[in-house]
């Protein structure tokens, strides 16, 4: 791997991790030699994006990464209009709630209120996952023209690829995902879509870490949530898509 490569994948790997990194971790989960994960930390603690932890050998994003991070969110304007909203459900509910996005054929996590009642450690804002893994993606590929949809499954063996479309039109059907989470330790997560006047996806509301399926009385309480939001979106101005809807989601790797 170019040395230059190499400081940018050690910089996303500080990014989404949830614990300070060290150069050993990080060379085991780049496959680095150690010298080039040292060696690309040395780079990113010098120019403000890692800082270390506690003085210690390890390290967590720094200022100029946070920066970087609060730039980037910043280019997707729905995430300032579903804050309240986020921060509503976590009260009412207890769990935490994430607003995500879609990015290329993955979908990203711009927002999060922690709660208290979640079974699960949500992910880390900016965290990144296929569009086929986990109810916030499904929820929003549920969304997609047929076009995009079959680019967006391509991916997957044939016999995915079907299941997946039926799960989608359940999801259009009742108007919600509800998966078992994609985190290793378990849950339940329920997704709801914000489409624009186009019924274009914008994004959607999860609330995450449910210790069982979701009942009635929990997805009603989420609908009346967010419903509001989604007429807002559904009969506001297009302004609100994301500034990187122009580029080819094939030219979007976030794996």
């Amino acid at each position: 791997m170019k040395s230059s490569r190499a400081v940018f994948e050690v910089l996303r790997e500080i990014s989404k991790a949830d614990v300070p990194l060290g150069a050993a971790e990080i060379a085991r989960l780049l496959s680095l030699p150690i010298t080039t994960a040292a060696r690309a930390l040395n780079t990113l603690e010098a120019a403000g994006y890692v800082a270390r932890y506690h003085s210690s050998a390890k390290f967590v994003l720094g200022k100029s990464g946070q920066r970087l991070a609060y730039a980037f969110m910043a280019n997707f304007p729905i995430r300032d209009l579903a804050l309240p909203y986020l921060q509503q459900l976590t009260l009412l509910s207890g769990n935490s709630s994430s607003l995500f996005t879609r990015l290329g054929w993955y979908s990203v996590r711009i927002a999060l209120i922690a709660g208290t009642s979640s079974i699960i450690n949500v992910g880390a804002v900016g965290e990144a996952r296929p569009l086929t893994i986990g109810a916030p993606s499904l929820a929003m590929l549920a969304q997609l023209s047929e076009e995009d949809a079959t680019r967006a499954l391509q991916r997957n063996p044939v016999t995915a690829q079907q299941q997946l479309r039926e799960v989608c039109a359940r999801i259009r059907k009742r108007g919600y995902a509800c998966e078992v989470s994609s985190m290793e330790s378990g849950g339940y997560d329920l997704a709801f879509p914000l489409c624009d006047p186009t019924r274009s996806i914008l994004g959607c509301i999860a609330l995450e870490g449910l210790a069982s399926g979701a009942d009635k009385s929990q997805i009603e309480q989420a609908r009346q949530v967010i419903s509001p939001l989604q007429d807002i979106l559904a009969h506001g101005a297009s302004t609100l898509a994301p500034h990187y809807e122009h580029i080819d989601p094939d030219e979007i790797d976030l794996g």
